[in-house]
């Protein structure tokens, strides 16, 4: 199955954009998946200064949606700090955090995984 929205606009401060671009160029081989989705959305962003408003940024909280699951969750986008995340934790090298980086309140994504088309809505962050 084959994405069906527009990719969202992201807004991403120019600290994580070099962070994590160095990461995703570190793990290509490791991670070669990960590694091209997060090229992908840092080459498509809007680039603003650190101090500016952002959209979902790294060591932020963000509450957000999966699929139609008629839960929300919550958790904090981290970079990897070691084998198994902390309780919360939002991998950015892990699908779900790839997907929320620079996304704004009550945009949503689409991405495949395991052959699976998921989708996830921002609903709120920033604190």
């Amino acid at each position: 199955m084959l994405a069906s929205l527009p990719l969202p606009d992201i807004l991403i401060n120019t600290d994580d954009f070099n962070r994590v671009m160095l990461l995703a160029e570190r793990v290509s081989d490791r991670l070669p998946y990960v590694s091209s989705y997060l090229v992908r959305e840092l080459n498509r962003a809007e680039v603003c200064q650190p101090w500016d408003p952002a959209g979902v940024s790294m060591g932020q909280r963000v509450r957000f949606r999966l699929d139609d699951e008629p839960i929300q969750r919550l958790g904090r986008l981290t970079y990897p700090r070691g084998m198994i995340p902390a309780k919360g934790d939002v991998p950015i090298l892990g699908g779900i955090g790839a997907a929320l980086i620079g996304m704004h309140r009550n945009s949503t994504i689409e991405w495949m995984d395991n052959g699976r088309l998921r989708t996830l809505t921002v609903l709120d962050f920033g604190w």
